[in-house]
């Protein structure tokens, strides 16, 4: 098979999308099929369409381990040894197929993927082959044992940032958790602290509420960023309990001193104020970097790389889209149906 590889090339493409979202070939008899009307627009773009939705609900792409599950490991970090419920492991901390089923599910159907951010709901995956999930009911979750439960009340939640997973990792024994705050604004907005990328810098900031030397010259830049989106964290715990505890900083004072309980709840990310986590995760999933950071995640899975000078006209087409309630409206099959007619992806 030839392919024209000097622009978008449908031919191309509809072998793509079905072994990027079904992990097949098609047949040479189908390939012979489309071939036929590959040179009319108006009949091979929805057909083209009906095979990538015929694909998306597949177990290749939604199932366990599947394309969409893989795409949440740098975010959720599984660790074995350290995994309870299904295939736990030695030391039973937390359950963090909860948050996969989460992932999966606001990346799929015709659901909000802001729900990484807002969700106050938790997923379960009722069959694997073919995929279905649903909406856990409050009874389910409170009949969970501990450490699989999930035990932050409804109003606290703040989807992906307070499971039991993700509090158990970023937070533990922690009372600033710095590293959750990290690993937020990483996993989920495409800024690495660590590489000084995104930094906001706040007046005054940090802080030394624990005395960790982070208004050392060294840490302080850095710092001024990072601690104020940290605070909104300080009030959930971690290893011990996920649960959300008001009073949470006096139980450090032996070990940070007395200044911890003064460390505020209120904090600041990508510019904006914010009184609690609550808001710190609206203002996030509103973001052009929560939108840029999700369409950044498919482009680099399905084309390869990441978005090179030559691809900003159509990958700005593609997150502005996702943004706006009249294109793609924060549903991501939705943008799929984009990406796929772009020419970064169609041309061979």
């Amino acid at each position: 098979m030839r392919w024209n590889p000097c622009g978008f090339d449908p031919l191309y493409v509809y072998r793509k999308v079905r072994m990027d979202f079904c992990g097949q070939s098609p047949t040479r008899a189908e390939m012979d099929a489309f071939a036929r009307i590959a040179g009319d627009r108006k009949r091979w773009e929805p057909e083209m369409a009906a095979e990538l939705d015929r694909c998306l609900p597949s177990h290749y792409w939604l199932g366990k381990d599947g394309v969409v599950w893989n795409l949440a490991n740098p975010k959720i970090r599984p660790i074995d040894s350290v995994k309870a419920g299904e295939n736990a492991g030695p030391v039973p901390l937390a359950d963090y197929f909860y948050d996969y089923n989460l992932f999966v599910w606001a990346n799929s159907g015709d659901h909000d993927v802001r729900d990484l951010f807002l969700a106050q709901y938790f997923v379960k995956r009722v069959s694997d082959d073919p995929p279905k999930l649903e909406k856990m009911t409050e009874e389910e979750l409170a009949a969970l044992k501990m450490p699989n439960g999930q035990n932050v009340i409804p109003e606290k939640r703040v989807g992906m940032l307070t499971t039991r997973w993700f509090l158990t990792a970023n937070v533990m024994f922690t009372a600033i958790p710095r590293t959750a705050a990290a690993q937020a604004y990483r996993a989920y907005l495409g800024y690495d602290i660590a590489h000084m990328e995104g930094l906001h810098p706040v007046e005054g900031q940090p802080a030394e509420f624990d005395h960790k030397g982070v208004t050392a010259p060294t840490c302080a830049f850095c710092h001024s960023t990072l601690d104020p989106m940290t605070y909104p964290f300080t009030r959930y715990n971690g290893i011990y309990s996920t649960n959300f505890a008001p009073a949470r900083l006096n139980s450090f004072v032996k070990v940070d001193g007395p200044d911890i309980v003064k460390t505020p709840e209120q904090g600041k990310i990508l510019g904006h104020e914010v009184k609690d986590l609550l808001e710190l995760a609206q203002v996030a999933a509103q973001s052009e970097d929560f939108s840029r950071k999700v369409v950044w995640d498919y482009w680099k899975l399905l084309i390869g790389r990441e978005p090179q000078p030559q691809d900003q006209r159509e990958y700005g087409a593609m997150w502005r889209g996702l943004m706006d309630p009249k294109i793609y409206n924060y549903r991501v099959e939705r943008m799929l149906h984009g990406l796929i007619l772009t020419e970064a992806y169609g041309r061979p």
